[in-house]
């Protein structure tokens, strides 16, 4: 863990990507295989475990013997886990190194332990022991965000200058089966075209890219168009009568929905579909935030399957009869959705003119969809990549102009700084809390704002980290969607909000209001009725 340390504060001290990646390669070329399988794993955070903060402060507590306002103080300062913990057990650890596979041991105790006082013990006799360089990236480890700007594709790119293979190569041998270590070891030993892909280990989804409305599409006679749907966008596997959903994020969501799995049970595979799961009733999507209540539940009762049905609506496919399909034309692949004669699949339009697209997005909101997705014709599946062969159309339901009214310290290089927000809408005199951004300011704009934020606040929460301020700065927000919600005071949510701009030029008595709000939740109710 020492080494992996140093080559990850170097990586850190770059914004190079060519650097980082030529850091990382020099580390992980001189590890031995056993070495460079575990460093895969803990680079790629296949180490992240359920090791809360509690946990971490209690055992911090009793390494240190700093007191938890101390302790919470240095936190708000860095903003990290991993840094507040080697920062403050510097002076009192005996500095012993931790090796990969000691680290690796650590991490199966850690994740087989039931019992929190153990959990606390064993983290306390790390945190005394070793250098602070290794326990700051065991933490980070831990925690499952390193935070020196290394992506996914930039460690698989490392691997490949590290083992002298493709990156192209490295990167499919990956998204085949999701295991880095394996990858990067077979890398080594020149025998990535053995890897073969891994059912039920979720693929990379291909991404679309926004399509900048300001420019004409080329050719329309090139593009199909299809609905953009307000659902989670999910992978379906199903062989032998297994079926298991996996959402964008790769995680399992399979028992939040136990009727899709029935209604692909009898389903011939091997199979993998790419799709959405939508809350859908009459004909019709239901609004996202019902989909919402069922996204984390391990057992959905039969009243809550009632009340918010589900189905998986298909628009392509990556497998069929154990055959991979990404390297196929988008025409060959539906035909062969079709051919599966499915209850749910994506209607798909050809496009004949620039017209076209502006009638069908408004039948796409029409029918409660957020808008289109446009594929070239001929376009292969492009797994893990936002390429230009599926475009999105989507615009933002409303904008609004808002207060804040409070400001909390964001995380990692914006730890030091006000940048997640808390605005309100006016009713009457009083000003009711409606959603929170951190988002669309640039660095510059935040530090400024930071500076009036302290200056204007009147009340402090969660140790300092959340300021309450005069509502006195007004933004503009976007947002793509509004719900009823107990969360606010005004009772309702914005769906994904983000700060259009900083509206220097207009005050409080100037922003949307409440009657505003009931006015938009009509027509956003309306176009997509529950």
């Amino acid at each position: 863990m020492d080494s992996l340390a140093l080559a990850a504060e170097r990586v850190a001290a770059t914004s190079s990507r060519n650097e980082k990646v030529a850091h990382l390669a020099a580390y992980l070329r001189a590890l031995s295989n056993d070495d460079l399988a575990l460093a895969a794993r803990f680079l790629s955070g296949l180490g992240k475990l359920s090791v809360g903060h509690a946990t971490m402060r209690a055992a911090l507590e009793a390494a240190t013997k700093w007191d938890r306002e101390t302790i919470s103080l240095c936190y708000r300062e860095v903003g990290d886990s991993g840094e507040t913990i080697a920062h403050l057990c510097r002076p009192i650890t005996k500095g012993e190194p931790m090796p990969l596979t000691l680290a690796a041991t650590y991490f199966e105790t850690l994740q087989h332990t039931r019992l929190t006082q153990s959990k606390v013990d064993l983290l306390t006799r790390i945190f005394q022991t070793h250098s602070a360089p290794a326990l700051k990236f065991f933490v980070k480890s831990i925690t499952g965000n390193f935070r020196i700007g290394l992506q996914e594709k930039m460690l698989e790119d490392a691997l490949a200058l590290a083992t002298g293979q493709p990156s192209a190569a490295v990167r499919a041998a990956n998204n085949r089966c999701g295991d880095l270590a394996a990858v990067a070891l077979s890398a080594r030993s020149g025998e990535l075209e053995k890897i073969e892909v891994t059912l039920f280990h979720p693929l990379d989804f291909m991404l679309a890219q926004p399509f900048d409305e300001s420019k004409e599409l080329d050719t329309p006679a090139n593009w199909y168009a299809e609905d953009k749907y307000d659902g989670i966008r999910s992978q379906l596997h199903v062989a032998n009568g297994t079926v298991k959903l996996f959402t964008r994020g790769l995680d399992d969501t399979t028992a939040a929905f136990p009727e899709i799995v029935l209604a692909f049970t009898g389903q011939p595979g091997p199979l993998i579909l790419d799709g959405e799961v939508l809350a859908f009733r009459d004909g019709r999507p239901l609004p996202f935030h019902l989909l919402q209540q069922r996204i984390a539940r391990k057992k959905v009762s039969q009243k809550t399957r009632n009340e918010i049905p589900v189905l998986f609506l298909a628009y392509d496919i990556l497998m069929h009869q154990g055959e991979l399909v990404f390297d196929k034309p988008i025409e060959h692949r539906r035909a062969i959705l079709e051919s599966l004669r499915l209850s749910n699949l994506s209607q798909q339009t050809q496009l004949q003119s620039h017209a076209q697209i502006e009638e069908l997005f408004q039948a796409a909101r029409a029918r409660g969809n957020e808008g289109l997705v446009l594929k070239r014709r001929g376009s292969l599946y492009e797994s893990g990549k936002r390429g230009a062969n599926w475009l999105k159309v989507k615009r933002p339901f409303a904008t609004l102009d808002v207060v804040i009214t409070a400001a909390e310290h964001g995380h990692g290089h914006r730890a030091g700084v006000l940048s997640d927000v808390t605005f309100a809408v006016r009713d009457g005199d009083r000003f009711l809390n409606i959603g929170k951004a951190y988002s669309g300011l640039t660095d510059a704009e935040i530090k400024e704002l930071t500076k009036l934020l302290r200056a204007s606040t009147i009340e402090r929460y969660a140790g300092g980290r959340v300021q309450i301020v005069r509502p006195e700065i007004v933004l503009e927000v976007a947002f793509d969607g509004l719900q009823r919600s107990p969360r606010h005071k005004s009772g309702y949510a914005l769906r994904f909000p983000r700060i259009v701009r900083w509206r220097r030029d207009k005050g409080p008595a100037d922003i949307d209001t409440l009657s505003h709000i009931h006015s938009l939740f009509h027509t956003f109710s309306t176009a997509t009725p529950a």
